[in-house]
């Protein structure tokens, strides 16, 4: 047998061998080197360092050995032969500084990186683990505890739950949110991402990557909560009230149980603040809603509709006369507390009631009814409660409502419904921009009618679409009377979702603007996110029209809903109108995020920003700061014909006080 100078050989589809002196050696020295990183792993990479050190020496010096090949002694030299020991060792220590290099990384993130067995049993986890739970003692030890020992006993069927459809289901990402049990017992919100890992033995993991999301959490809820009550008072806003009722119907409807609504209007409050100011207005507001609370029962909900007028939601009533009973509470001895809270100023309440089911089927039903009772017994001389199924059972409401109903239509055939126009001025120069144009009825018997009253009226009698077209006409043709004169200026004009649903609404509109001396751009459409209720692609679609027909584009009352939000970059528009309820908030913290959140998105899309219900200067000024660029309310003038509105145009606002 021919002899060998190679102690190390490789045969095809094999490991290298070795020869035996040479695996003793290395082998001791691998031995040692796993006792030493066994003890001190924090110098793995230092001993790895060393042993290379050692091999590279060995190969350099040229050590010989003896090898006994066919009963000969012969020596030679293997600095050949070890080569491939040489390598492994290099890969050893490469492999080794890039592992740590990743684990380094890893702990240098806020994030945790935790990986679970498929039964939720922690395995490994970065250093963001312990620094999500704290720091809380013996932290590292937590490797080999179930993750469900560390989150909040609400959230623990929520997480093995995940864990279960993420193993069955074999999804490959899962988002989820869940408190955390912490040291300093406090409540932390996590946001995590999970994914399932398959290895070749058919072993399933779960890699997860967790984020402390506790600001931006409460941050939400906060943000969710403004949208949602009436920043003044506290109480549910319209649009919650809305959604309680609508839960609260369906309950009725399935448990055939009554329920009632009482509308209430804060008598003579105009004089309040026209003497005292508004921050007593505002006072009084308080007042009033806290002592109403405070009459109510747990289950019923007081909201504030707007201004001085008020909503009781009453579920679960008896019979009629529970009704009657609470809107007695409501009105007894309100004078007496006023006092107690030391006003020296006093109001009364009005009141109109309404019950599901005798007097509407509907929401929107049971609120027509409740303020039509509400202006009845404001007509009877206010400070009274007045019920809608009495009044139609006496035959007066039938009366009011049946000649109310009759004057509006002969008003809207006769077109006696006026436009009045408020100025929209730039936050910067404080100069006109442009006017808002808005209906008004004054009526001959009633008196200036509320728009709150009479647009609703007119979508149910079938008169939206023609007085929408009568206050686009009149306001064209006003507006055209200074409109070449003045190309900077813009007029705006509110539509209703039936108007725009109108196959012609856009030829229609086109030719109105083509024989007026507006241009197109000059004419601004005020629309609301109702409008996505007929389909974002329907929407899209009649809303593209306008605008390539040189038509501007307003989105009003935003912020009204927090799913606002979500609209945005569906609709093509050119402009954002902030919402009265959210420019009223701009002194409290909470408020001024919520604006400053809307700013920042509004000016990222490119948007212009309006704020409505501007009404002192120190709003004014932080509007202005937040980049605001459009300022809209009775600070500057309330809605005036066009008569006195014409006057804007040369007005300074910077010298208004």
């Amino acid at each position: 047998m021919a002899s060998t100078s190679s102690t190390i050989t490789k045969k095809a589809n094999s490991l290298p061998y070795i020869e035996p002196t040479i695996r003793v050696i290395a082998g001791f020295l691998l031995s040692i080197l796993g006792g030493l990183i066994y003890l001190y792993p924090d110098i793995t990479l230092i001993l790895l360092g060393l042993l290379f050190f050692i091999s590279l020496n060995l190969f350099q010096s040229g050590l010989t050995h003896f090898c006994m090949m066919e009963k000969t002694l012969k020596l030679f030299r293997f600095r050949s032969e070890l080569d491939e020991i040489k390598t492994l060792s290099n890969e050893v220590v490469r492999s080794a500084a890039i592992q740590k290099s990743y684990i380094d990384t890893l702990n240098l993130l806020n994030e945790a990186v935790l990986e679970l067995s498929d039964k939720g049993i922690i395995l490994s986890a970065s250093d963001g683990w312990i620094k999500l739970l704290c720091c809380v003692p013996n932290a590292e030890k937590t490797i080999g505890s179930p993750i469900t020992d560390y989150i909040d006993k609400g959230d623990k069927a929520l997480i093995l739950d995940m864990l279960r459809k993420i193993v069955t289901a074999q999804k490959k990402v899962t988002t989820v949110r869940f408190r955390l049990i912490c040291s300093d017992q406090l409540e932390h919100w996590i946001g995590g991402k999970f994914m399932l890992q398959q290895f070749d033995d058919n072993i399933f993991k779960i890699r997860g990557v967790l984020r402390d999301i506790t600001d931006t959490y409460l941050q939400e809820k906060q943000i969710k909560y403004m949208a949602l009550h009436d920043s003044l008072t506290g109480l549910p806003n319209r649009v919650m009230l809305e959604s309680k009722m609508k839960h609260t119907l369906a309950q009725s409807i399935r448990h055939t149980k009554m329920m009632g609504i009482l509308f209430i209007d804060l008598d003579n409050f105009k004089q309040v603040n026209d003497i005292h100011g508004h921050k007593a207005g505002d006072s009084l507001l308080i007042t009033v809603s806290h002592i109403m609370k405070n009459r109510l029962r747990e289950t019923d909900i007081l909201a504030r509709w707007g201004g001085d007028e008020f909503v009781v939601l009453l579920p679960e009533l008896t019979n009629e006369k529970d009704l009657h009973m609470i809107a007695d509470v409501l009105m007894g001895q309100l004078e007496d507390e006023l006092i107690a809270a030391g006003f020296d100023t006093f109001v009364t309440l009005s009141i109109g009631g309404s019950i599901y089911p005798t007097d509407a089927e509907t929401c929107e039903g049971l609120l027509i009814q409740a303020d039509k009772a509400l202006y009845f017994a404001k007509d009877q001389g206010r400070n009274n409660v007045q019920f809608y199924s009495a009044l139609c059972n006496n035959g007066d409401l039938g009366f009011y409502d049946l000649d109310m109903t009759s004057r509006f239509s002969l008003a809207v055939k006769d077109q006696a419904i006026e436009v009045h126009y408020q100025p929209i001025i730039a936050s910067d120069t404080k100069k006109l921009t442009g006017y808002e144009a808005l209906a008004r009825w004054n009526d001959d018997k009633y008196g200036w009618v509320s728009p709150a009253m009479f647009i609703p009226m007119a979508e149910n009698l079938g008169l939206i679409q023609d007085l929408g077209r009568q206050v686009m006409n009149k306001a064209i043709t006003d507006f055209s009377s200074i409109a070449e004169a003045n190309s900077n200026l813009a007029l705006s004009v509110n539509l209703s979702n039936r108007q725009l649903m109108q196959a012609d609404f856009n030829t229609w509109l086109v030719n109105i603007v083509n024989h007026s001396s507006m241009n197109p751009h000059q004419l601004k459409l005020e629309i609301t996110e109702s409008i996505t209720q007929i389909g974002i692609a329907r929407a899209k679609e009649i809303l593209n029209a306008l605008r390539n027909s040189g038509f501007k584009l307003s989105l009003d009352d935003f912020g009204t809903g927090y799913s606002s939000l979500s609209h945005l970059h569906n609709l093509p528009i050119n402009e954002l109108k902030i919402d009265i309820s959210f420019v009223r908030r701009f002194q409290q913290k909470e408020g001024k995020i919520m604006l400053e959140t809307i700013a920042v998105m509004g000016n990222s899309l490119g948007l212009e920003l309006v704020a409505e219900g501007v009404e002192t200067s120190e709003c004014v000024n932080a509007m202005s700061a937040l980049g605001v660029t459009r300022l809209q309310g009775y600070y500057f003038s309330a809605a005036k014909p066009w008569s006195e509105a014409l006057h804007f145009i040369n007005t300074d606002f910077n010298e208004h006080k």
